[in-house]
């Protein structure tokens, strides 16, 4: 109930400064707008899947050499089961969500009144594919190269600031 709520949260947080911006902004911004929240999206998808999958003892022994990343890297491994809700279920179809509604919303903005329909149809068809696309690649990536994708996450973990040891649980 409580990820429901914070993914009903962020979902609206996501999509309400970007839907008042919407009729100040050129279109190409509005596009690349969508891309980046379908790349954040299929990301934390990626980073989701390859925490399950990802086995512990890589990451001990590079944190027993204090490796940049690798803390934060074995607690991506621990708590797969949490990350992988927050990464996967949380951040990845919240993403998708929003990106929709933006795609639904830039249509509508940009087509004629007569074919507003036919143009929203195509343009989240055109999105849903190519989010599809990309997690069903991520999500190969996450399971064939799990340790790589953990060690990427806990080295951007790293970069900016997460500490494993301050963090509950």
């Amino acid at each position: 109930m409580r990820f429901a709520a914070v993914a009903f949260v962020a979902g609206g947080l996501l999509v309400l400064p970007s839907q008042l911006a919407t009729p100040l902004l050129d279109p190409a911004l509005d596009v690349a707008v969508v891309i980046v929240v379908v790349a954040l999206g299929v990301a934390a998808d990626m980073v989701g899947v390859a925490s399950t999958r990802a086995k512990e003892q890589p990451f001990l022994s590079r944190a027993a050499k204090r490796t940049p990343g690798a803390r934060q890297s074995l607690y991506l491994v621990r708590h797969a089961d949490r990350v992988a809700t927050v990464m996967s279920d949380l951040v990845g179809d919240t993403t998708g969500t929003v990106a929709g509604a933006l795609a639904a919303a830039m249509a509508v903005r940009l087509a004629e009144p007569k074919s507003i329909a036919v143009v929203t149809a195509i343009a989240v068809g055109v999105l849903s594919a190519v989010t599809v696309g990309l997690k069903a690649l991520s999500k190969y990536l996450a399971v064939h190269r799990a340790d790589s994708v953990v060690t990427f996450a806990g080295r951007l973990l790293a970069t900016v600031g997460f500490d494993p040891a301050r963090s509950k649980g």
